[in-house]
């Protein structure tokens, strides 16, 4: 599975990576000390330092911070003398993981390590005279900022890189320079500099290089493990959810946070689509339509007052109803197309009226259940659009003519469904025991979920997740990762909760309880 993963990061990869290795069982402390050893092993293996050598650690406030205060615990067991700079106060440092190593060093290892603060420009500058007045100092460890950084920088900040590049200048023969992870100051996903910088000897950076990582005859870049397994990379988490949940602002106005168009049903199929709806109505979307045949509207109306229904006459849907979908379409941010649909040939006139209108050609749709197999004959025109299909293996064995290895069978399985999304050059979100997502050039597996959850409607809310992360902003692959993730822990979460006899209703009212659980859960 390699293959799959890039071999540069960007900074919010990494913080997925974080919060699924957390999810998979091991702390982010365990991160951090695997950083921090890391970091001052290499160090001493680069003999940079030794037991005569003094070295000042500038620490900020966050995560880099915290990597600083374990740099300083692990030099400090190699009898290196260390000087431990807070750049702020305490009381600022952010992260649990952080303040925990900062009690370790200012409270319990006074002996072995000093600390001192800058809490301004002043301190800044009486910190310059110290180390450069010291002739023991050999190096200088940035632990700043980490891969959060954007904009101009703040004080005590902003002094304080001048001072230390200051001293990096003036010191040249004595002293060098190492950030811990990226240079404070430099955009890791860029390289660009949007104030000032760190100007270091050497980066040992964490897991793997930056994206903003430029060969480059400044410095010198180790990549160092930390301890994140192949499975944060592989498998969809906790980490993969939590940025595609998006939040109302104070000023949002009502259908500025999402408005989908449900668009199936048929005399037959009525649950299909409202089942679609109601995922997308208890996700918290502002505005859903449901757009289905006139035989089953009022049943669609029973099930909630929530629910808006537009219908078309008829027991099921043709292009006689296409002039108002096409409207409709342009209204909505995202599209469910199939949950309870049907195959008349009527329906398949529709479904391809409404894929080739140019005016909605960049709408982000989803593409379910009967309408997979009407979409057929039609590949074309949904290829390199933003479009997820949810296919279960025999809705994707009828839509390509292929079968799949075994869903156990990660590497076949994968390479498999790789090939098929870059073929169609769409989101493919192959449904089984495990869920593979992937659009033609990244892939991830989902293992959430129960064998609980193979009763009728599941993956109609599994389309209603996708369309309700479409619609709040999410690109067509993380939207699929992300649904497919909460669904599966939507059936796990009822399980855990109501039983294993459990409906498709009880996970779609457990929605916010199980969001809720899934932000709180450490």
């Amino acid at each position: 599975m390699e293959r799959f993963i890039s071999d540069k990061i960007s900074s919010e990869e990494l913080a997925i990576l974080d919060n699924n290795s957390e999810w998979l069982g091991i702390p982010k402390s365990h991160l951090m000390e695997c950083a921090g050893y890391s970091f001052a092993t290499e160090i001493m293996a680069q003999g940079l330092v030794n037991e005569k050598s003094k070295v000042a650690i500038y620490c900020g406030t966050g995560n880099n911070g915290g990597d600083g205060f374990v740099v300083a615990r692990h030099l400090s067991s190699y009898g290196v003398k260390v000087l431990v700079i807070l750049v702020g106060t305490p009381d600022k440092i952010n992260t649990k993981e952080a303040k925990i190593n900062w009690n370790i060093v200012y409270n319990n290892l006074t002996y072995s390590i000093k600390v001192d603060f800058i809490r301004d420009s002043t301190d800044a500058i009486k910190i310059e005279k110290l180390i450069e007045k010291d002739q023991n100092y050999s190096l200088i460890v940035d632990a700043l900022l980490g891969t959060g950084i954007s904009g101009k920088l703040r004080e005590p900040i902003s002094s304080t890189i001048d001072t230390m590049n200051n001293l990096a200048e003036r010191l040249r023969d004595r002293v060098r320079v190492v950030s811990i992870d990226v240079p404070s100051g430099l955009d890791p996903d860029t390289g660009k500099v949007f104030d000032k910088a760190i100007n270091a000897d050497l980066v040992i950076t964490f897991h793997k290089f930056k994206k903003g990582f430029k060969k480059t005859e400044k410095y010198q870049i180790i990549e160092k493990s930390i301890g994140i397994p192949q499975e944060a990379n592989i498998f969809v988490g906790r980490g993969d959810l939590l940025p595609n949940l998006k939040f109302r602002k104070f000023n949002t106005h009502k259908g500025e946070f999402g408005r989908v168009l449900v668009i199936g049903g048929s005399k037959n199929y009525s649950g299909a689509p409202a089942y679609a709806s109601l995922a997308c109505i208890h996700f918290g979307c502002d505005l859903v339509i449901s757009y289905v045949p006139e035989v089953i509207g009022d049943v669609l109306r029973n099930y909630s007052p929530n629910m808006i229904v537009r219908t078309s006459p008829g027991k099921w849907l043709t292009t006689k109803a296409s002039e108002e979908i096409l409207w409709l379409m342009e209204w909505a941010n995202a599209i469910v197309i199939g949950p309870g649909l049907g195959t008349d040939p009527t329906t398949e006139e529709l479904l391809v009226k409404l894929l080739e209108n140019s005016k909605n050609a960049d709408k982000s749709l989803v593409i379910d259940a009967d309408a997979l197999k009407l979409v057929k004959p039609h590949l074309d025109l949904i290829k390199g659009k933003n479009i997820i299909l949810t296919p279960h293996e025999g809705e994707l064995q009828i839509l390509i003519d292929t079968d799949l290895p075994p869903y156990d069978e990660i590497e076949k399985r994968g390479i498999e469904v790789f090939k098929i999304a870059k073929k169609l050059d769409v989101t493919l979100l192959a449904k089984g025991p495990f869920d593979y997502i992937s659009n033609g050039n990244l892939l991830k597996i989902n293992k959430t979920g129960c064998p609980e959850m193979s009763i009728g409607g599941t993956g109609d809310v599994l389309a209603g997740l996708c369309a309700s992360f479409l619609t709040t902003g999410s690109n067509p692959y993380q939207a699929a990762c992300s649904a497919a993730f909460l669904n599966g822990y939507l059936g796990e979460y009822c399980k855990k909760t109501i039983g294993p006899r459990f409906t498709t209703m009880d996970m779609i009212t457990s929605i916010n309880d199980g969001i809720l659980s899934l932000i709180e859960k450490k």
